[in-house]
């Protein structure tokens, strides 16, 4: 893992689609419309700090996570698979975090804050994690601005694994061509707005069209409309949750250049050397048992190991 992808940021959320992350339909999800929830344009917090006995409040956060056997984490309520709010918590990052807090006998805990309204992550940590509401925040990577980071005297932890975007279809005839034989046929392609994907496909003389999300994406391509598209590969997940009864293929012809590879990880206050160096040295070791690549496997999303030289700007999981 190269420490040199840490000061470049982006969310993998909701908002970071339109920046630039990656669903059974439940309460709240990916397909309900967060800009019609008003508490979600409200940048609300979903949950409220847990009180703190005396003897732990002048204490590092480490100290008082052991003290407390709580470890709470911030999180975009509408980033799957990331995070997610629904009527469990659920998403990769958060069943990561849960993992981490069983192993230790801790509970875990999730606020929720919206990424996408005015203000963005700036005030998403702000007025989170930035005042002490929670310990980690989650569903971020590297490769983005790092100034909502340093405004917030925040550090990304070391990656947890990588992300890349992956040529998808779900045409079998499909599963063994490449973009140059996708352009000779001229097969209709699908892309996201605002991503390198546009800039790959207008390069290779493709026919495409752009959506606003990976999730619409994944959508036009099961209708017909597109006949491959470029992805991240977490938003496999998309994929298997909207058409479970389709297989999707990863064209493995396909290798993305590094300017298309980033890494998935999370933030700490920059004080807080102590859990940063706990959650690495915990994720490391699931990394190293295989119990980070079956959580992702269990959303349909390929394991990758952090990209040394993972350079983009990230984009959108949807």
């Amino acid at each position: 893992m190269d420490p040199i992808v840490k000061p470049r940021i982006a969310a993998l959320t909701f908002a970071g689609l339109f920046a630039a992350l990656p669903s059974a339909v439940l309460a709240q999800s990916t397909l309900a419309d967060p800009f019609k929830d008003s508490r979600y344009m409200s940048g609300y917090r979903d949950v409220a700090p847990s009180a703190v006995p005396d003897e732990l409040s002048d204490v590092d956060a480490l100290t008082r996570i052991r003290g407390t056997k709580r470890i709470s984490a911030c999180g975009d309520p509408y980033a799957f698979p990331s995070t997610e709010i629904t009527d469990v918590a659920r998403g990769y990052d958060v069943d990561l975090l849960k993992m981490i807090a069983a192993k230790e006998g801790w509970e875990a805990q999730f606020v929720w804050v919206n990424t996408a309204n005015r203000g963005g992550l700036n005030r998403a940590f702000r007025t989170t994690i930035g005042k002490g509401v929670c310990d980690v925040f989650l569903g971020l990577g590297t490769g983005g601005d790092a100034g909502p980071l340093k405004k917030s005297k925040l550090t990304l932890i070391e990656p947890t694994f990588g992300v890349r975007y992956v040529l998808v279809t779900f045409d079998p005839a499909l599963k063994s061509t490449g973009l140059a034989e996708l352009a000779k046929n001229k097969t209709p392609m699908g892309a996201t707005y605002f991503s390198p994907t546009e800039k790959l496909l207008n390069a290779e003389g493709l026919k495409y069209e752009s959506f606003p999300e990976a999730r619409r994406v994944i959508q036009a391509m099961a209708e017909g409309k597109v006949a491959a598209a470029l992805i991240p590969s977490t938003s496999l997940a998309e994929s298997r949750r909207q058409f479970p009864d389709r297989t999707v293929y990863v064209i493995e012809s396909y290798m993305p250049e590094d300017a298309f590879n980033w890494n998935n990880a999370w933030a700490v206050a920059d004080k807080e050397t102590g859990l940063r160096a706990f959650l690495e040295e915990r994720l490391v070791a699931m990394a190293a048992s295989g119990e980070l690549q079956a959580l992702l496997d269990r959303y349909g999303i390929p394991y990758f190991p952090p990209f040394k030289t993972a350079q983009a700007e990230t984009r959108g999981s949807r």
